[in-house]
């Protein structure tokens, strides 16, 4: 079977008119017939039927539709992932990969720039410490790091600041400063700060040291060797406070009871992330480098765009998910209808019947407690996200 038989059944399932379809495709209604008909006979089963409205699908024509988008996509990704190992331009990717924030930065400008300028970007995992040294010897194009205060910048180098994330407190559930709802640096001078050791730590130290400076003391430093973020989650900290920036933790840090967060008030409590690339391989890499800025800028204390607040929105949705056990497709229905989409849309999105569809949502209901939509996102907004 050919697979321009499956792209022409997506075309009329799409349209559920033969003629539209026919001139969608630049062919005839016959031709569509007898494709049509050629289907039906390699999986012994009537895909459509006519209705009193036009034309409609058949069980075996629901399913065959799923299977047939998926097969397709499949074809076509093949495709371009060929054609781009052929041609296309490979960009190495180091540094802070451990960081949330930063890996969902790259996955969104790998997406683009592979769909529209067939780069394909590969990422070399190495400790924060030494993902610059990895650029300068060129085993990678490009670093994200933190903001360097400790020294001038190599001449070697080209730096791009990208946005700016807030630092944020942890402290065990009984520490002195855990019902604070938020605290300044100068909260902190006669505080034991954890000094993380390992991999990717140092960066985050100097820049701490740097800001309690800047506020007119020394930093009395509690060592903490870890290995891992997951290390911070489980390594008691005693009476010390963690200083991290928002990116570092995941979600179920903030409202699983594990540590107590609060945001850190003062304007200069940032992490500054910056791409660091070399600068003989600045005009190669301005696609990448141009992509990364622009992502970038819906993102951390600066971002004010629809996107942050998209992104804010979808934070929301996951805590009330988990925090109401919802599986993953009832989560992505609520997210949908939450955002005012149809159910012919949502149903579209998730390649299911609209039956499904009001069976997902009346059981979001049903866990949830809420009774129609706006309840729903009255629920969802009432979320507060320390960020």
């Amino acid at each position: 079977m050919e697979s321009e038989l499956l792209r022409e059944y997506l075309v009329i399932v799409d349209e559920m008119n033969l003629s539209r379809a026919a001139e969608r495709l630049h062919t005839t209604q016959s031709t569509l017939s007898k494709h049509l008909s050629v289907l039906e006979r390699e999986f012994d089963a009537p895909l459509l039927h006519r209705g009193r409205r036009g034309l409609d699908m058949t069980e075996a024509g629901a399913l065959l539709y799923r299977r047939a988008a998926a097969i397709v996509d499949l074809i076509d990704g093949a495709r371009r992932e060929v054609g781009r190992l052929r041609e296309g331009q490979r960009v190495c990717v180091t540094g802070m990969l451990q960081n949330a924030d930063i890996v969902s930065l790259l996955a969104r400008v790998s997406r683009t720039l592979r769909d529209e300028k067939g780069l394909v970007m590969s990422l070399l995992p190495t400790p924060e410490g030494s993902a610059i040294s990895a650029v300068l010897a060129g085993e990678a194009d490009i670093a994200i790091n933190h903001k360097a205060f400790s020294e001038e910048l190599d001449p070697a180098l080209a730096r791009i600041e990208l946005y700016r994330e807030k630092m944020l407190a942890f402290v065990e559930p009984g520490h002195h400063l855990a019902d604070r709802e938020v605290l300044s640096i100068d909260d902190l001078r006669d505080e034991k700060l954890v000094r993380l050791s390992g991999g990717a730590a140092e960066y985050g130290w100097v820049n701490i040291r740097r800001l309690c400076l800047h506020h007119g003391f020394e930093p009395k430093g509690a060592p903490l060797l870890i290995d891992n973020m997951v290390d911070c989650l489980t390594y008691p900290l005693d009476d010390a406070v963690l200083l991290l920036q928002r990116g570092m933790m995941p979600l179920d840090t903030f409202f699983g009871g594990l540590r107590q967060c609060i945001p850190v008030s003062d304007s200069d409590a940032v992490f500054t992330i910056c791409a660091y690339c070399r600068r003989d391989r600045e005009d190669r890499l301005a696609p990448f480098l141009d992509e990364l800025a622009h992502g970038a800028a819906h993102m951390g204390i600066d971002g004010e765009s629809r996107a942050a607040l998209r992104g804010r929105f979808r934070s929301r949705c996951d805590i009330v998910a988990k925090e109401y056990g919802l599986n993953d497709s009832e989560a992505a229905a609520m997210g949908d209808f939450a955002k005012g989409r149809s159910i012919d849309r949502i149903a579209a999105d998730m390649a299911v019947s609209r039956i499904m569809v009001g069976d997902l949502l009346a059981s979001v209901y049903k866990k949830t407690g809420v009774r129609d939509r706006q309840a729903l996102i009255d629920r969802i907004e009432a979320v507060e996200l320390p960020w």
